[in-house]
């Protein structure tokens, strides 16, 4: 994710759960099975309703994840 990041490289929902399943085809040779994933989404916290287009509340809220991919 680092090195993506630093290549200015988003990865997307699709890729980021692509790596767990050809992870799975490498090792086994075989494809998942269709029931293998299972999504289990939380309650969203209603204090993480803001905009994220704001630079300064992702700097202040996501410091990390903001020095990763804000310019």
């Amino acid at each position: 994710m680092r090195a993506s990041a630093a290549d200015g490289h988003d990865l997307e929902c699709e890729e980021v759960l692509s790596i767990a399943w050809n992870a799975h085809i490498r090792a086994t040779g075989r494809q998942l099975p269709t029931d293998a994933f299972v999504v289990r989404r939380p309650e969203l916290d209603p204090t993480w309703n803001f905009d994220f287009d704001d630079h300064a509340e992702m700097t202040r809220r996501l410091p990390r994840l903001a020095a990763l991919h804000l310019e």
